[in-house]
């Protein structure tokens, strides 16, 4: 078998995207820390996905897939393997009331563009510092609604390197999972509604006015860290037991909001598992419930 520290770019030939060895990944992420990628795959194409999907699959290599890296942590000492960015898929194309966005559209941008065509659905996503891709593949949300609430169809790269487009019925989402099981997003297509540009601004303005008054959002942070229990809002929780302004090294639970650890530059990944290990335990020994991460953690 085959192992990364073998020349990607020459198994990958011909290939018309961009490979690079040892990427420092805490640049992507927004909580801007951990260590390098072995190889960073940009693809250009679709074709270019499947055949980075199949190469990984022949020769065994781990295959990772960035989007905006606002929910992510990684290693200090980085990860092996593969990690696949989609920022080159930044077309969108609409047709009628339905828009189809790339992989690598942020979600404001995708929000501005709908507002400005005069097409409402998406403004529960306003805040959310993802692409459409990883939005996807993590049913990202908020508390007023999820990614796949006006999803009707994916364009994927399966696990096996097959391009297969999915219609809504074949999606099985959950709280915080796309449920795509494995399978990589190139284009997510959303089936809006017609409005006023004016009434969504409107709306637009006022859920971030609320976010920006109650988390930190210029902060360096993966987001929510944990997922809500069914009991109480996981930052409640957190607040309840005393957590606020919890530290280890120079990672510390948000004053702002108790679900956000902030970077306050020079942290580690290190530190910011040992933080989570930390308020885990006071809120279990406290209130009897385990935090589930919401945050994805990459070894």
């Amino acid at each position: 078998m085959s192992s990364p520290s073998s020349d990607l770019r020459v198994v990958l030939a011909p290939f018309g995207g961009v490979v690079r060895e040892n990427v420092d990944l805490a640049p992507f992420l927004h909580v801007r820390l951990g260590g390098p990628a072995r190889w960073f795959v940009e693809p250009r194409t679709e074709a270019d996905v499947a055949r980075v999907v199949r190469a990984c699959n022949e020769l065994g290599w781990p295959l990772r897939v960035l989007g905006g890296g606002s929910n992510l942590l990684v290693a200090d000492e980085g990860v092996d393997g593969v990690v696949l960015s989609l920022a080159a898929f930044q077309r969108t194309v609409r047709d009628g009331t339905l828009v189809t966005a790339g992989a690598g559209v942020s979600l404001p941008s995708l929000l501005r563009q709908t507002k400005d065509a005069g097409l409402a659905g998406l403004e529960t996503l306003v805040g959310v510092p993802a692409q459409v891709g990883g939005a996807v593949a993590m049913n990202a949300g908020t508390r007023e609604g999820e990614t796949f609430a006006k999803l009707a169809s994916l364009v994927v790269v399966t696990p096996s390197g097959e391009t297969e487009v999915w219609d809504r019925a074949r999606m099985r989402p959950r709280y915080r999972d796309g449920g795509l099981d494995g399978a990589i997003v190139l284009h997510a297509t959303f089936a809006l509604e017609p409005d006023d540009p004016a009434a969504i601004f409107a709306r637009l303005e006022a859920s971030l006015k609320r976010r920006n008054a109650t988390q930190p959002v210029t902060e360096k942070s993966v987001g929510c860290v944990f997922q809500n229990p069914e009991c109480a809002p996981a930052a409640k929780l957190i607040d309840d037991a005393g957590c606020k302004l919890m530290r280890v090294g120079r990672i510390v639970v948000s004053a702002k909001h108790a679900n956000y650890f902030v970077n306050e530059g020079g942290g580690t990944c290190r530190d910011f598992l040992a933080l989570v290990a930390a308020v885990q335990e006071r809120v279990r020994d406290r209130f009897g419930v385990e935090l589930v991460p919401e945050v994805k953690i990459w070894r």
